[in-house]
């Protein structure tokens, strides 16, 4: 059984678990609606653009390893959490000892600083907790799509 799915019941803390989940995470499930929202080169490595799909609101952030988008609402208290700050972490370690973690890609809210993983949406403060996340495509022609 690997680390991300070990029930709480085997002694692991919380933290460590929702680390092992957000490192073995998968790309978001395939939705059926694509609606595209601009072109590729109007957010930059390191950009975010916050888009009004439907109902939905959804940031969508260029990182380094290509475009992700994140529902824009934190589960904690309804914040808009893509307008956060994005950078890495630390993992949990021994006393005085700092394992760097998901650089560039961690989210954290605004009004109380619950962090997520943009890639997986995964809480880091909690096995349970995430947001959902939107596979994002760059067409041929430069366009990029959420797909909801």
């Amino acid at each position: 059984m690997s680390l991300h799915k070990l029930p709480r019941s085997c002694g692991m803390k919380p933290v460590v678990a929702a680390f092992a989940e957000a490192e073995a995470a998968e790309a978001p499930k395939a939705r059926a609606k694509e609606v595209e929202i601009c072109h590729a080169n109007e957010i930059p490595l390191g950009g975010r653009r916050i888009v009004q799909i439907g109902h939905l609101s959804i940031g969508v952030f260029h990182l380094a390893g290509g475009f992700h988008a994140v529902r824009n609402v934190c589960p904690h208290q309804g914040a808009e959490l893509c307008k956060g700050t994005v950078h890495g972490t630390y993992k949990p370690g021994e006393v005085g000892e700092f394992i760097p973690a998901l650089p560039g890609r961690v989210l954290r809210c605004p009004w109380h600083g619950w962090e997520f993983d943009i890639v997986t949406g995964k809480g880091l403060h909690d096995a349970k907790d995430r947001v959902s996340t939107y596979e994002v495509r760059v067409r041929e022609n430069g366009c990029l799509v959420v797909v909801v």
